[in-house]
């Protein structure tokens, strides 16, 4: 029997999965698809409408919700749950925000929401973490989560690009968009690790509270001192759970060649998950790009049509969903022009060094003090390996600087 498929939203994501339905199987294009801007020109061999409401008069099986506004995306999920419909979603930033509502209202009215797509595209962990991970207990989950940052770094480190050059690059590729500032900001990660702290560890902890810092403010000495200790730069998103509770954080992490994040590059996420019984286990994938989203889209549809649903059980619906995260350092180096920055914001510095009118320190930085000092341009931070002394990064820091002395001397 034919199902009826209602679309929202026809951009990267959505022309994406219908070019996947359209060569796959004809009964999985949309009966009707929802677009905004009257003005676009268009395919004149698909048929577009501009009121929300003719998805919902058709009365369709599937809603697909592949569009950018948030508030909106709430509206169209929750409208089609309380009818009990299956609302598939690509919208990380609206199922960050609404995630227990939205839980609470399929438990109500019946529907089924399923989003895949909203966090890694092409590697299916939310998936993997509701089916088999559901009787394991997790212990952290960590990742690269965002392909246009990914992609950025790549050409850093491997074309010698700048960041302005690298990140002109990506856009032009279409991994990130003309305003960057949720890619390379650690905003779009918060929302991704935020809905997968969720299904690791049955709690809500609302990515406010996760402790995030981007890659904005890299500057040529930290890519220096990446290369000449042998190591990369990547946006790492990080949550663990042990006997005291939740603790989460996004930082750009320096990563040795033996670590599975080194070899992770351009537009690829990866995601590792350790537990208790299966250990550690590694998943890489595209993370952007239109297909790669789209096809994480298509399969949650056919997951759908045979019967999956999320089970949430790591969940215990009978306290409450939300949770405070614990408050524990990172070990970090941090950069900045003034050295009041670095005494207020790390405990006990290993070191202070400054050199050519920046502050250089080791030391542990409190994670509620990420996201402020994420605002501030001549900050930077990078999270350190366990390995790397604190003697290692000063010794090194002052060979670039000698480096480069005798370079333009």
């Amino acid at each position: 029997m034919t199902k009826r498929i209602g679309l929202f939203g026809f951009g990267v994501v959505g022309q994406g999965y219908y070019q996947i339905a359209k060569k796959q199987k004809e009964k999985w294009i949309p009966d009707t698809i929802v677009v905004k801007d009257q003005k676009k020109r268009r395919s004149s061999d698909i048929r577009f409408s501009y009121d929300s409401q003719d998805v919902f008069d058709k009365n369709p099986d599937y809603i697909l919700e592949l569009i950018s506004n948030m508030e909106e995306a709430y509206e169209y999920a929750s409208e089609a749950l309380k009818r009990g419909i299956t609302v598939i979603s690509a919208n990380k930033k609206m199922l960050s925000a609404h995630l227990p509502e939205l839980i609470n209202l399929q438990k109500v009215f019946g529907g089924k929401l399923l989003y895949e797509a909203s966090v890694a595209a092409g590697i299916p962990v939310i998936t993997n973490l509701e089916t088999h991970f559901e009787e394991d207990n997790i212990i952290s989950i960590e990742g690269i989560l965002n392909g246009s940052s990914n992609y950025i770094l790549s050409r850093i480190f491997n074309n010698g690009l700048s960041f302005g050059e690298a990140l002109r690059l990506a856009q032009q590729k279409g991994f990130a968009e003309s305003d960057p500032s949720f890619d390379i900001n650690g905003s779009d990660v918060a929302s991704k690790l935020n809905i997968l702290i969720l299904h690791a560890f049955g709690k809500f902890v609302g990515e406010k509270q996760i402790a995030t810092f981007g890659i904005q403010n890299l500057g040529e000495d930290e890519i220096a001192l990446a290369k000449s200790l042998g190591l990369k730069i990547k946006l790492i998103a990080k949550a663990e759970k042990d006997y005291r509770g939740i603790s989460a954080y996004i930082i750009p992490t320096l990563v040795e060649e033996s670590n599975p994040f080194f070899g992770v590059e351009n537009e690829y996420n990866a995601v590792k998950i350790n537990s208790e019984h299966l250990q550690d286990q590694f998943y890489q994938g595209k993370g952007a790009g239109s297909l790669p989203t789209g096809a994480a889209v298509y399969g949650d549809l056919i997951k759908a049509r045979n019967g999956f649903g999320y089970n949430y059980s790591k969940v215990n619906f009978d306290k409450p969903l939300d949770e405070k995260l614990l408050n524990l350092g990172v070990r970090v180096l941090i950069k900045s022009k003034s050295e009041e920055i670095i005494e207020t914001n790390i405990f006990s510095p290993e070191f202070i060094k400054c050199i050519d009118g920046f502050y250089f320190s080791v030391g542990k930085i409190k994670p509620k003090n990420l996201s402020k000092l994420n605002e501030l341009k001549e900050v930077s931070l990078l999270a350190l390996p366990d390995f790397l002394t604190s003697s290692d990064v000063l010794k090194s820091l002052e060979g670039i600087k000698k480096s480069e002395e005798l370079l333009f001397k």
